[in-house]
Formats: structure tokens, C-alpha cells, sequence
């Protein structure tokens, strides 16, 4: 049985394994993945929904629109393509550095990203961060293509424009697609003035188009405390943020090697398109420090740090195996050990349903509503109207499968408050956070029309009273 064969057998072996470590319900997701998800399954149905009024998603909504059609109400279908998508991109990068005589990044880089532990969970909660790496491998290879068979205007062209519109609207990491594409062009010309300037002028208007279409991001999070971003690159994404001693100074690791692989490999980093495209997000990543932005920071660690350790260097060569690949085959074992560790626990927190507090906060809603629905149905009377205003409106919608609307603004007079809540019978938010302290405050002020059914970690359930009902 030839090489190839047998890596691609391990390969599916691996999508299985971590098809059966994934979550089934319908919790635990990224925002803006699960207001993609909706917009997609209300086009499959036909059905009129509330997510018209959460704004637009990212495009992953193009990449899942067949399943609106064929799995509707199926968030395991986008988990499955999620994973897919991953696994050619991981085969395609194995190839790309083969093709650059790097063997044995290709077999270290690509094995850890495979058991990373962050890697599970990005495709568990279908995170953008994951898709945005995807899009950076697809991006690389595109490139080259079109420059052993350049053919202006051709779909190899605009390919590479529709993977960074599409990396743009996930995450302002994005950015770095276009911007890594427009220097690669503007440094190497050889191809002629026609073919450099339509990829400048193509780039720069993608990107530009990018930004104003999902202005804000806002499902992303800015102004993170990024110790806790960047230490899931050893510890992957814990069900709650913590910042203790032990993650700070792994985040600091973290940041460092990142650091230090960025001023010693600058050329060799310029150089080369993917490598270019990490680096790049890994600064702008810095304005969100989010667990998107860690996952940015392994795959930099695995793909531009990798080669440089490896490089060989005469000093070394004149000592022993241990001084030259030793030390490496031991920090390797003890990170391998810690991933397949940290792999073991997220299956046990999925196999037993354990949730964030966020998480939590949302499945006491969802159990409420389907205990409303349960009564209804054994007294045979209509189901109550049921409509939410969540800080998490997306995922909510999902979990509950009820009409669920954005947070109301804050107004100037706690009584102006009840015009822009009028219909809304429940508001599940977190209260102590500085965006919503206003809105605290007015909903304090309204008395008896709302009261707290529930107070957790995660936020606080309301309930509106309307009327007399």
C-alpha cells in the first residue's frame, strides 16, 4: 500500500473519530454561525423568521445554503461540511510544504493541527477562525496556480477575490488575505504591468467592499483580554474564560514564540503567501484577542514557526541527535500528550452536556418554552405567544425555536423603555456588562411589569409581563 493511500486512510479515520466527538445539539455555537444557519434554513423552508432582523451574516451563508434545502433545522450538517472542508485543506497544505522541501513540517504541522485541541472546537462550534485558515490554504494554492498558468479574468482569478470577500466577512483577520495578496503582487510583477495591476486594484477593492459590507463585526468581540486567546493555543477553548497564573504565562509562551518567529523569519515570511497571510492576521487579530485569534496564533506557531526551528543550522550540526532534534522530539511528546488530554475532556464535556454559562443561561430558556409547549399540547389549547430579545439572539433562536429579536436600546426614561419592548415576553441578557448597564437600570425601574425567572452566571432571564396577561 502506497504512501498516499495510507495517509489518506488515517485521514478519514481521523473525521470519523472526530465526527463522534462532536456535539449533536443545538448549543454551544458561534453567533455568527448560527445566524448564517438560519437565514439558510429559513430560505430551505420558505418560512418567514426573525433573523431578517439581526442583520447580515457572514458568508459562510453561501457555503451552507444547500443545506437549507436538503437538512434544514440540522446543525450537525454544518459541522460535517465544516469538518470536510478542514480535512482537504489540511491535505493541501501537507502538499504545499512538501513542495517547498519542508517534509518534516508537513508531517509535525500537520499532525498537531489535526489533534489540537482547538481544532475540535473550532469545528464543534463552527468559530470563524477555523473557515479563516481554510480560506488561507485555499487562497495559497490558488495563487500559485494562477502564476505557472496565468489567465487574467479567468475563474482561477476571481476565485482568489471571492476567497478574501469571503475571509473578510468572517473576522477582521480576514484582511489579511487581500492585504498579503496586493503586496505579493506589488513586490513581484513578472507576469506584466496587466496581470499585476488588475490583482492590486482587484485586492484592494475586495477588501474595502469586505469592510463596509460587515462594518462592525458584530458577532466579534474587541478589546478581549488576549492572555486567554492566546494560551488556548496549549489549553484549546475551556467552557468558561478564566485568567489565572497558569494561563497567563502560557499565553505569554504563546505570544512570545509568535513574536520571536516574526522578527527572526521576516523574509522568508514576506516571501511566501500563507505564511505572509498568518502573520498579517496575527497583528490585526491583536485588536480582538479573541479564541479566533488563538487559533490564527497555532497555526502560525505550526506553519512559519515549524520551519524555521527545523532550518539546520551549522552550529548544531557538529553535536549529537539530541542537540539537534532531541530537545524538539521532547517538547513535541509533552505537547501531543497535553492536546490528546485536553481532546479527552471536551469529549467528556460533550458527552455529558456540559455548558458554558452562557450556554446554560440559554437551555433553561429552551426547557421553559418546551415545557409551555408540553402543557399547551396535553391541555389542547394554543401554544402562548412566545417572542425573545436576547443578547445572543441567533443562537437563542436556534436553541428555543421561538421568534427571538436583538436587545432593545437603552432610552433616556425607564417608561420609554415599554413602547420598544411591547410583544417581547421574555429578555434573556447579562446584566453587569458596561453595554448593557443602561438597559439594567431602565428594566429596574419598570416594578412588577418584569420579573426575573432566572439568575445564573451566564446572565438573567426576564419575563414581561403584557397587560394583564
Amino acid at each position: 500500500m502506497s504512501q498516499k493511500i495510507q495517509g489518506m486512510a488515517l485521514l478519514g479515520l481521523w473525521v470519523i473519530v472526530v465526527f463522534l466527538t462532536l456535539r449533536h445539539t443545538p448549543l454551544a455555537l458561534d453567533e455568527g454561525a448560527a445566524k448564517a444557519l438560519l437565514l439558510d434554513w429559513s430560505i430551505g423552508d420558505q418560512v418567514a423568521s426573525s433573523v431578517v432582523t439581526l442583520g447580515l451574516p457572514d458568508l459562510r451563508v453561501l457555503t451552507w445554503i444547500p443545506l437549507g434545502f436538503l437538512w434544514p433545522g440540522q446543525v450537525m450538517a454544518a459541522k460535517i461540511v465544516t469538518l470536510l472542508l478542514f480535512t482537504h485543506a489540511i491535505y493541501l497544505l501537507f502538499k504545499w510544504h512538501q513542495s517547498n522541501k519542508q517534509e518534516e513540517t508537513a508531517l509535525l504541522a500537520c499532525g498537531l493541527a489535526l489533534i489540537a485541541s482547538l481544532t475540535l472546537q473550532q469545528i464543534d462550534q463552527l468559530n470563524p477562525g477555523l473557515m479563516l485558515f481554510v480560506s488561507m490554504v485555499y487562497l495559497a494554492y490558488l495563487d500559485r496556480n494562477y502564476r505557472l498558468a496565468p489567465r487574467l479574468f479567468g475563474g482561477n482569478f476571481f476565485a482568489q477575490l471571492i476567497l478574501i470577500l469571503f475571509a473578510t466577512s468572517l473576522h477582521p483577520m480576514g484582511i489579511a488575505l487581500g492585504l498579503s495578496l496586493f503586496y505579493g503582487w506589488y513586490k513581484e510583477g513578472s507576469l506584466g504591468k496587466l496581470h499585476q495591476r488588475s490583482f492590486l486594484v482587484g485586492s484592494l477593492i475586495t477588501v474595502i467592499f469586505g469592510i463596509l459590507l460587515r462594518w462592525g463585526w458584530r458577532e466579534i468581540n474587541f478589546g478581549l483580554n488576549p492572555f486567554p486567546g492566546a494560551a488556548s493555543v496549549f489549553l484549546g477553548h475551556p467552557i468558561d474564560v478564566v485568567l489565572n497564573l497558569k494561563v497567563a504565562l502560557l499565553g505569554l509562551l504563546a505570544m512570545f514564540l509568535v513574536l520571536l518567529f516574526l522578527v527572526s523569519d521576516r523574509k522568508n515570511i514576506a516571501q511566501n503567501i500563507l505564511s505572509r497571510s498568518l502573520a498579517i492576521a496575527v497583528v490585526i487579530g491583536v485588536v480582538s484577542g479573541d479564541f479566533n485569534w488563538g487559533y490564527i496564533l497555532l497555526m502560525f506557531i505550526l506553519n512559519v514557526g515549524f520551519p524555521w526551528i527545523l532550518k539546520p543550522r551549522e552550529a548544531l550540526l557538529q553535536h549529537g541527535f539530541f542537540i539537534q532534534r532531541g530537545w524538539l522530539w521532547i517538547v513535541l511528546l509533552i505537547v501531543s500528550t497535553s492536546y490528546l488530554y485536553t481532546d479527552r475532556n471536551h469529549y467528556f464535556l460533550v458527552k455529558n452536556n456540559l455548558l458554558s454559562n452562557q450556554d446554560q443561561l440559554i437551555q433553561t430558556l429552551s426547557d421553559d418554552i418546551d415545557l409551555i409547549r408540553k402543557i399547551s399540547d396535553q391541555k389542547s389549547v394554543p401554544m402562548p405567544k412566545i417572542r425573545v430579545a436576547s443578547q445572543w439572539p441567533a443562537r437563542t433562536m436556534i436553541a428555543c425555536r421561538c421568534d427571538v429579536l436583538p436587545l432593545p436600546p437603552a432610552t433616556a426614561k425607564p417608561e420609554q423603555e415599554l413602547a420598544l419592548i411591547k410583544g417581547i415576553t421574555h429578555i434573556v441578557f447579562v446584566p453587569n456588562e458596561n453595554k448593557n448597564l443602561a438597559l439594567t437600570q431602565n428594566l429596574s425601574m419598570l416594578g412588577d411589569r418584569v420579573a426575573t425567572v432566572s439568575l445564573q452566571p451566564g446572565g438573567v432571564i426576564l419575563h414581561v409581563k403584557q397587560g394583564d396577561k
